[in-house]
């Protein structure tokens, strides 16, 4: 049973206190050495607030961690938390960081992509597109000794993206670890709160049928666009999923690997559990069943979507 973490005295990173990018606020903060088991001692953690106009957006980063460990794929540890401040108690996810700041460098994609693309916006990302990422982490692959598997990460990425609809996998959130041996590795799938249907209010959407629901899923899009010339066509979730899976046999098979081996049941009694966690803004049962219907519609228009790709 997960308990809220509080961080009101952790220390605060001395270089990192306060992050400028994304929507939502974030400090990097340090565990304290005599951290409980759960939490990794005297290592950099991301507290990271909701938008205001969603107070419980902070639990999707925590549901989206639930999912990734049944479907196998990498990504931070989460934990709900909280910390004390003059107005109150504010809550947020704690996000264990996910390299070493000692030994290791992160070099978030969207650099690379500055280089390869002239005025490319970093704004929008616009030109934030699957051709040039491919040809990116091959290159890596190719000359800077690339560990991860690229056909594997990709497929993993878009697997995970699709199953909680994230629409945010932009250049900032993903990139390359580089390591104290010389090696280099592609970064977990970080910063996961853009998804499971975060931004509807679930009085809004708790008589929606099946019909309306499949409408809203179908209309959600990766970040990524498939080439630069074509700024304005996000790549459709499930299509980008059926475009790895036709890479080749290898690829499929790992993909229908990954569905076949999800313990569906078990990750939803996991989700449920934190309904039961008690803080300031909890995970609401009406929270709870809006997400499950997502992700149940979800996993069925993905196999729906394979089974079609091999016909």
């Amino acid at each position: 049973m997960l308990v809220i973490i509080d961080v009101t005295h952790w220390e605060k990173d001395e270089h990192n206190a306060i992050f400028p990018v994304g929507a939502r606020d974030k400090e990097m903060i340090w565990s304290p050495s005599y951290a409980s088991e759960e939490i990794k001692p005297h290592w950099p953690h991301l507290f990271k607030e909701s938008i205001a106009r969603y107070p419980d957006q902070y639990w999707t980063e925590l549901v989206a961690y639930i999912v990734s460990k049944y479907l196998g794929v990498d990504v931070p540890k989460v934990y709900p938390a909280i910390k004390h401040t003059q107005e109150g108690i504010v809550c947020g996810s704690l996000i264990e960081w996910f390299y070493d700041v000692n030994t290791e460098r992160h070099i978030p994609a969207g650099s690379y992509f500055k280089k390869r693309i002239p005025d490319f916006d970093d704004k929008t990302g616009k030109e934030h597109n699957f051709i040039d990422m491919d040809a990116l982490i091959r290159s890596f692959s190719q000359y800077a000794a690339l560990s991860t598997p690229r056909l594997q990460w990709l497929s993993d990425m878009a697997l995970f993206d699709a199953l909680i609809g994230n629409t945010d996998r932009h250049q900032e959130n993903w990139g390359i670890i580089f390591l104290p041996d010389c090696t280099c590795c592609l970064s977990p799938l970080f910063d996961n709160g853009t998804s499971l249907g975060h931004e509807r209010f679930t009085e809004n959407v708790r008589d929606w049928d099946k019909h309306r629901l499949t409408d809203y899923v179908m209309r959600g899009k990766h970040h990524l666009r498939f080439k630069r010339e074509e700024p304005k066509k996000r790549i459709p979730h499930f299509e980008f999923l059926k475009i790895l899976a036709s890479k080749n046999t290898a690829t499929k098979t790992h993909i229908q690997k990954k569905i076949d081996n999800l313990d569906f049941d078990a990750m939803i009694v996991e989700i449920a559990d934190l309904i039961q966690i008690k803080t300031k803004i909890p995970f609401t049962q009406a929270r709870f069943e809006w997400i499950k219907k997502n992700i149940e519609l979800r996993f069925e228009l993905i196999q729906q979507h394979l089974r079609h790709d091999n016909d």
